[in-house]
């Protein structure tokens, strides 16, 4: 899948004209790339766009277009801009394959085919493949001024040096329950998704999240400045507090981990230096929390009549001279869901010339889920001023909410059954053909993870070898008479304006962990592109303990 936050860091400065006498697809393109590009030049026809294409033909760095049109086709259209230009890269929009038009095309230097219908991965697919020669000459000239910034200052071995402390840093920090939903009882879930996001190369917040008896202990630590000195103080938080964790686990205590800090903490720090940090116990079997607050900002939570609350009181900073702390007790029966946050989330000044603290508690009430928070939230602040951390807690109550359980053979023939009644569910709601496409996507791509990798065993190495050699359809389909009995159930949920599905299959599962590699960015590797995909398309994907089931859902608007 991809990335479209990384596709649009090198689309942001480009231009891009398309063609197409549709004025639906012409609506859809620009719905695609509005927001993708710099600008976007649109054309009914190979003549009109061949016309903007003559007076602004140094500033267009790809062309888009359909092959059948009125007035001069696509190829017609191709030859003219060749004739001028032999570099742009050029994508050519076809719903049939003749001969005669392909082979034109590759002699024309037709960067990319999109064929008809069309998906709007595959024209994300197309733009990125298109725009290589673009990013290269970018990076080179790029890589050019960074090496001779690096040799015209001396600092490039502290850089190099920052960078590898940060990695050591995010190698500090545990989640226990990535991507992972946590179940409360049948059908009730909590689910846990955080954002992390440094200022600078090293952070001065760091956190944990630690899952264990039906218990979530979890930690924000925050040190005072920025840079180094704060940095080093987290680490060293972070790193006794976990070590500490492992090691109580069996016997663990709340106030007893935090007494123990407090005594290791207070003799690292510096005379002048504190350091700011919010604790938590969770405890899914009775729905209570706990909470130390030292100087943090408050928990805020919203309660199932949608009134914000905070949660806990606040406590003095950590400093050497620490001792006492409040732990508070709150029951969070009624509470639907709940942030715990650095200040750096808050103290960022919004557009309308007001920290963002004015505005957290009603994007939080207003929030549905973790990214659309985070949406709301860019939406207001342009750009980020300090190390932002945010843990987002939420129940997913899907009692009493089933539409219905289907078990599917797991084949290929399935898969598309299955997608097609999962599109018949979208119809309902009325959505528009951009936002059931990304869904449908999102969908086939996690649904066939469930039968290529649960259920038919196929790693994922072995299946970047076999999409390499282009044997992989015939190997899956020898796998499914192999495996005959597999099946695939889906169970589909609808309530308060959500679509949400958890799809389970046979296999051994996976450690979700591994997801953090594969949602990095690797436009050469086939396998992963699903879990990227469908992070982007849907609120939440999240896994049960063992990997093999995936919960993922959508507020429909």
């Amino acid at each position: 899948m991809i990335d479209i936050d990384e596709l649009k860091r090198h689309t942001k400065t480009l231009t891009i004209l398309f063609a197409d006498d549709a004025v639906e697809t012409r609506e859809m393109y620009h719905y695609f790339f509005d927001g993708l590009f710099k600008r976007v030049i649109s054309a009914s026809d190979g003549d009109e766009a061949l016309q903007h294409y003559l007076a602004e033909e140094d500033s267009i760095d790809l062309i888009l277009t359909d092959q059948l049109m009125p007035n001069m086709n696509g190829i017609e259209m191709i030859k003219k801009v060749r004739e001028r230009n032999k570099k742009v890269p050029i994508i050519l929009v076809t719903a049939t394959r003749e001969q005669g038009d392909l082979i034109n095309a590759i002699n024309l230097n037709v960067t990319n085919f999109i064929e008809k219908p069309i998906r709007y991965e595959n024209i994300l697919t197309a733009v990125e493949n298109s725009i290589q020669r673009v990013i290269v000459e970018n990076l080179i000239q790029k890589t050019r001024e960074q090496e001779l910034e690096l040799l015209k200052y001396k600092n490039a071995y502290s850089n190099f040096q920052e960078g590898e402390a940060f990695k050591k840093q995010l190698s500090i920090i545990k989640n226990d329950i990535f991507k992972r939903r946590v179940k409360i009882e049948d059908d009730l879930f909590m689910i846990v998704e955080h954002f992390y996001e440094p200022k600078d190369t090293l952070s001065g917040d760091t956190y944990s999240i630690h899952h264990f008896d039906n218990k979530i202990f979890f930690f924000i630590v925050d040190a005072m400045g920025k840079g180094v000195s704060a940095s080093v103080s987290t680490l060293i938080s972070t790193s006794f507090i976990n070590y500490y964790f492992e090691k109580k686990r069996n016997e663990f205590s709340f106030k007893q981990t935090l007494d123990d800090y407090l005594n290791f903490i207070k003799h690292s720090l510096l005379e002048d230096e504190i350091v700011s940090a919010l604790f938590g116990e969770l405890d899914l079997k009775n729905l209570s929390l706990k909470v130390a607050n030292f100087s943090m900002p408050p928990v805020l939570a919203v309660d199932k009549n949608s009134e914000v609350i905070k949660l806990g009181s606040v406590s003095l900073p950590i400093t050497p001279y620490s001792d006492d702390f409040e732990i508070s007790e709150i029951d969070i029966s009624d509470i639907q869901k709940f942030i715990f946050y650095s200040d750096g989330l808050t103290e960022n000044i919004t557009e309308s010339g007001v920290q963002y603290i004015e505005y957290v508690a009603e994007d939080l009430k207003n929030s549905h889920s973790k990214s659309h928070f985070m949406k709301l939230f860019r939406e207001k602040v342009e750009e980020q001023e300090d190390d932002t951390t945010l843990l987002y807690f939420e129940k997913l109550d899907l009692r009493e909410n089933g539409i219905k359980t289907v078990s599917y053979p797991s084949t290929l023939n399935s898969v598309d059954i299955a997608l097609e009644e999962f599109g018949m569910l979208l119809d309902e709601k009325n959505l528009g053909i951009v936002e059931k496409m990304r869904l449908e996507s999102g969908f086939t791509e996690l649904i066939m993870n469930a039968h290529e990798h649960g259920n038919l065993g196929i790693l994922s190495p072995q299946k970047q070898k076999l999409m390499e050699d282009g044997e992989y359809t015939d190997y899956l389909l020898k796998a499914e008479k192999e495996n005959p009995d597999k099946k695939i159930l889906i169970q589909y949920y609808s309530f308060n304006g959500y679509i949400v599905l958890n799809i389970t299959d046979e296999g051994e599962g996976f450690d979700t962990n591994i997801l953090k590699d594969l949602l990095k960015k690797d436009h050469k590797r086939f396998h992963g592109r699903g879990i990227m995909m469908s992070n982007n398309d849907f609120d939440f994907v999240v896994y049960n303990d063992i990997g093999n089931s995936v919960l993922f859902g959508k507020k429909i608007n």
